[in-house]
């Protein structure tokens, strides 16, 4: 007698479940990072694939795997694995179009020297693509963009459910789309300084000509970074007008991939 009614099966379509989400979990802003101990991110995942398996069950099924298939189901596992990857990569990309958003803007203030380590990536980033990252975060949780990423979890098992997903070409173009928006996105962000410094820049070229005795060098690094930081104060208005618009989107963008996902 089984009275939780576990057989083999339902085993095995917690591992395709725990796959999936344990590949999102990895790859997602914030707990995705490696500041995170990698307990946190075991336990979220088997917390959220235990919420997510008792709707799972009544709905799908699979064949308990005999003989060689076995090889098949791990290859399923890769696949869920992917995807859940896929998936937590569509709401980092933002993340990495805002940093370079502030990399672009620090290089052309003269901080490209000043680096700090960045906790998502644990690398050296410029001071202004942290600033922007952290803040871009801090509006991401106020903003409770995260409840999309959550939604957009669970929906993905009716859009493309257990053993459906496949890799096809308008999924590599989509994928491909939104590598390419990381440049449009930093553009956006940065365009109010980046065009700033540009007037900035021509200006103090013009003045170099007619004011040789001046030191321009002196001039104007001081002088960028004292205009980029205002420019950069000005704007947040904008910045955080443009980081609604873009986080309200990653369910929707979510969506998107796993409606191209499950297309055969």
């Amino acid at each position: 007698m089984n009275p939780l009614n576990i057989t083999p099966s339902t085993v095995l379509i917690f591992w395709l479940i725990l796959a999936r989400v344990g590949g999102m979990v990895m790859t997602i802003p914030i707990i995705g990072s490696r500041e995170v101990p990698v307990q946190v991110k075991i336990y979220f995942s088997l917390f959220l694939t235990l919420i997510i398996f008792p709707s799972i069950i009544q709905t799908q099924a699979i064949l308990f795997p005999k003989g060689k298939e076995w090889i098949i189901f791990s290859l399923a596992i890769s696949k869920e694995l992917l995807l859940g990857i896929i998936l937590g990569y569509i709401t980092k990309l933002l993340f990495i179009g805002i940093e370079l958003a502030g990399q672009i803007i620090g290089f052309q203030m003269g901080l490209g020297i000043v680096n700090v380590i960045d906790p998502q990536s644990e690398t050296q980033v410029n001071i202004v693509g942290n600033f922007k990252s952290t803040l871009a975060m801090m509006i991401f949780l106020t903003l409770n963009a995260h409840y999309g990423f959550l939604k957009g979890i669970v929906d993905s098992f009716s859009q493309v459910p257990l053993l459906s997903f496949s890799i096809n070409p308008p999924l590599i173009q989509k994928i491909t789309s939104l590598v390419g928006n990381i440049f449009i996105i930093s553009l956006k962000i940065g365009a109010p300084v980046i065009v700033t410094l540009l007037v900035t820049q021509v200006v103090m070229g013009i003045i170099s000509r007619l004011v040789p005795q001046m030191n321009i060098f002196m001039v104007s690094l001081p002088l960028k970074i004292g205009v980029g930081l205002i420019v950069i104060s000005v704007s947040l208005p904008y910045f955080l007008y443009f980081l609604k618009g873009l986080f309200f989107n990653v369910y929707q963008d979510i969506m998107i991939i796993l409606q191209t996902a499950g297309v055969r």
